[in-house]
């Protein structure tokens, strides 16, 4: 059994019964994970800033506030309900039960202030591997690094760093050189880089996407030096659909 971290581009070719039966690859991954030789997780960020339609991401950004809850002792707590988390999409609202339906599970990298899974909630996995607080030291240590290679996060910093201000929802509300269109692409990126550092910091064994060192920019995570760097430092090892199988499935 192989635990796996499924990109947006291979889980959806699982789940989704329609695309899964465009090709055997698919079929086959699926079949493995309900046999239970594939434990299968995914990365929340499909379900907060992802789902975001791209044009309103800046928006959201620029107008976020954090859901704040402050107790006394055994006083009732006083919250300050902040903006709400985005609709799912249609699509999603279909085949993310079927992909918990076959066990995924959601893995997280929490941001302070951040929308996201809840870590009680019975989708979310469970530290097997670490206990929370090394998960969050080894999660938050890739993260880091990743921002400083210009991907992850870090790619929308660079970008906005000059803008009067001290924290991301800030400096949104003052920018003015980034488009919608640019900034959306900026946020993909983040959640690209985040679920990298959630996949090291849950010890998961392999990573699946289709966006291995693809068309992808020179500041993305999945650009073939970015990610030849960080899978050599911390050991992730990062697949395609087809290499997986050939994991599973050695040919004769």
């Amino acid at each position: 059994m192989i635990s796996v971290t499924f990109d947006s581009n291979v889980w959806e070719s699982v789940v989704d019964d329609t695309k899964r039966g465009a090709s055997p690859v698919y079929q086959k991954i699926y079949d493995l994970i309900n046999n239970n030789e594939i434990v299968p997780y995914f990365f929340e960020g499909i379900v907060s800033l992802e789902t975001i339609p791209k044009q309103d991401r800046k928006a959201h950004i620029r107008g976020f506030k954090a859901t704040i809850s402050i107790q006394v002792g055994d006083e009732e707590p006083n919250v300050t309900v902040g903006t709400p988390p985005p609709e799912l999409s249609d699509y999603l609202k279909i085949n993310i039960p079927k992909a918990l339906k076959i066990g995924f599970k959601f893995i997280r990298t929490p941001r302070i202030g951040s929308h996201g899974i809840d870590a009680s909630a019975d989708c979310a996995a469970k530290d097997i591997n670490y206990p929370l607080k090394e998960r969050l030291a080894r999660t938050f240590e890739v993260a880091r690094y990743i921002e400083s290679l210009g991907a992850g996060k870090g790619k929308l910093d660079t970008n906005i760093e000059e803008n009067a201000g001290y924290g991301m929802v800030e400096k949104t509300t003052n920018d003015t050189n980034l488009t919608n269109k640019k900034f959306a692409k900026d946020i993909a990126e983040w959640v690209d880089g985040d679920a990298i550092a959630a996949h090291y910091g849950y010890g998961i064994d392999y990573f699946c996407t289709n966006d291995k060192a693809s068309g992808a920019g020179v500041n993305s995570i999945f650009s073939a030096t970015n990610l030849t760097k960080v899978s050599q430092k911390y050991e992730i090892k990062v697949v395609s659909p087809e290499e997986l199988l050939n994991l599973k499935l050695p040919r004769a």
